[in-house]
Parts: structure tokens; C-alpha cells; sequence
């Protein structure tokens, strides 16, 4: 892979900024220059990965634990109304998922003796509470709804297993969301490994514009979910030795977009030179004759 400093060569040489009568340029020869480039470099790889992306897999693995309310059971939304607590019971229940909106309170008790409460204000939209019950296989569990005020309850799951972290407590939905990585830039393609000894498209999924992924509850299996990435941000005050993102064959126009870019101001001939360069490497790269110069040609008539 090639670095910042295989960059900033390449970038001097490109403007004849370099060297002179073979002789390496002092570094106040071309200060500006090199100043432009620790500047510009980033943006000009992030340019550059829109149109040679770079490939990356972010992979989530699922096998649903199952619910001792029953199979499929607990999804769909379920009113309270004042008066009438709703109570969920299980033995040995060590752990538990549920969703209510607006103000209500949900009390756990273990073998009759209250072990928590929950105590819901928000208010028109559903809020996840999920933890470990520290029942035992053989305790009674039951969690009871109630409160003054009318709300709805959904996505109620009873597990038989305690997990280490209240965090680590699966959810439960039809779908579970997933957040992409940091430097998700666009999405390809979800493949599905999962028995017997299957590797194949995976079309279940449901994309969301937030930069997340749903998956299906009941779909099990390791998911590897390919996507292009945004490269790795270099600052200005990185050293040379940081090592480029981008793949080597858009390291000429990454240095090229960046020369673009240093020389539009005070030499807008030798910028529109590099951008020549430009458009006809990408041409030569990604094979996209659309990428082109425009010019503007003005024809004069004379009369006689």
C-alpha cells in the first residue's frame, strides 16, 4: 500500500515542483505546495472513493433465543387501559424484553417479591427496557403492567437464560436493527451463511437512510453485510509514513485531484492540465466514457 509520503512525491513531480536540473527542491522552495497538499489530501480521497470505492464487510451473526410466551407470540402491540393490569408469568423466566409508550409502570417480582419496577414518562413513542430477572429455573416470574393512563405494550419476550450484561439481553422485534460501521459510505449486497452449508444472497433485510440494517428476528445464520467504504481520514499534521486507504490503482487520481485543487488559484492553466489527466485516467480506470471535458468553442460570422 502506498503512504502519504509516496502521495506528496508523486503530487510534486506531477506540478514540477520536485526537483530542479535534477537536483531535489529545499522544502521553502515548495512550502506552499506541500502546505496545500496536507490540506487538500483528505478531501481528494474521499472524492476519489466515490467513483473507485473501496470495498468492506461488516458481519453480525443470529440465532433467535426462544420465547416461553410461544413461537411468533409477543410482537403485536397490546392496549392497556386503567384498571385492568396486564400480567405476564413465567417459570424460571432469567431474563425479559418488552416496549410501552407513554406513562405506565411495569413491576417484576420474583416468586411474589418485587425484585425492580420501571417507571415509563415518555411520552408517543415506544420505549425498549430489557434485563436479567437473577431467577432461578424453578422461580415463579411475573411482570405486571399497570398505571393511571392508557398505553400499549408490544415486543414482549420471556427468556429461560440469564445473559452477563443487562445490555447483552437479545431484542425482540420482527426486525433487529443493526448500525452500520463509522465509515459506511454505500450500501451492496447481504450474503447469508447458514446451514446446511449455505452462502447465498440474503434478500430479508430492510434498509434504513440512518445508516442501519434490519434484519429478520427469525432468520438465523452469520450475515455478512458488504458495503463501500469512506477511507481513512488523514490530517494534516499525519506523517508521511500513514498508509493510504484508497487502493493503489487511485492513488494517481487521488495526487491528481489534489493538484486540482493546490493550483486553481494561482495556476489555473497547469490545474486544467492535471485535470485533463484526470478525467482521462478515471476514463482508463473505471472504463466510464460519461467522465469528460466540457468546452465552450465560440464561432464568429463576418459579413461581406
Amino acid at each position: 500500500m502506498k503512504t502519504k509520503g509516496d502521495c506528496l512525491a508523486l503530487y510534486l513531480n506531477y506540478l514540477d515542483e520536485a526537483t530542479k536540473k535534477g537536483v531535489a527542491l529545499p522544502i521553502t522552495k515548495n512550502a506552499d505546495y506541500r502546505s496545500k497538499f496536507s490540506f487538500f489530501l483528505n478531501e481528494a480521497q474521499i472524492y476519489v472513493a466515490s467513483l473507485i470505492k473501496i470495498p468492506a464487510v461488516f458481519t453480525v451473526t443470529q440465532y433467535p433465543v426462544p420465547n416461553q410466551l410461544g413461537l411468533l407470540q409477543g410482537f403485536d402491540a397490546v392496549q392497556y387501559l386503567p384498571g385492568t393490569p396486564k400480567i405476564l408469568t413465567a417459570t424460571g423466566c432469567k431474563s425479559y424484553y418488552l416496549e410501552l409508550d407513554n406513562v405506565g409502570t411495569v413491576t417484576i417480582a420474583v416468586n411474589g417479591v418485587t425484585t425492580s419496577t420501571l417507571t415509563n414518562t415518555l411520552k408517543r413513542q415506544f420505549t425498549p427496557y430489557k434485563a436479567n430477572t437473577g431467577a432461578t429455573s424453578t422461580d415463579i416470574v411475573t411482570i405486571t403492567f399497570s398505571g393511571l393512563y392508557p398505553y400499549n405494550i408490544r415486543n414482549t419476550a420471556l427468556y429461560g437464560y440469564a445473559f452477563p450484561l443487562d445490555a447483552d439481553v437479545p431484542d425482540y422485534k420482527s426486525m433487529l436493527v443493526y448500525d452500520m460501521p463509522s465509515d459506511f459510505m454505500s450500501f451492496d449486497i447481504t450474503m447469508l451463511q447458514s446451514d446446511p452449508r449455505s452462502y447465498q444472497a440474503y434478500l430479508g433485510y430492510k434498509w434504513d437512510i440512518r445508516k442501519k440494517i434490519s434484519l429478520g428476528c427469525y432468520d438465523k445464520g452469520s450475515f455478512n453485510v458488504y458495503y463501500f467504504a469512506y477511507p481513512t481520514t488523514i490530517l494534516p499534521t499525519d506523517l508521511d509514513s500513514v498508509l493510504m486507504s484508497v487502493e493503489d490503482k487511485a492513488i494517481d487520481l487521488v495526487v491528481l485531484q489534489a493538484g486540482i485543487m493546490a493550483t486553481a488559484a494561482d495556476n489555473p492553466s497547469l490545474s486544467s492540465w492535471l485535470r485533463s489527466l484526470y478525467i482521462e485516467k478515471v476514463q482508463n480506470v473505471t472504463q466510464n466514457p460519461s467522465i469528460s471535458e466540457t468546452t465552450v468553442q465560440t464561432v464568429y460570422a463576418m459579413d461581406y
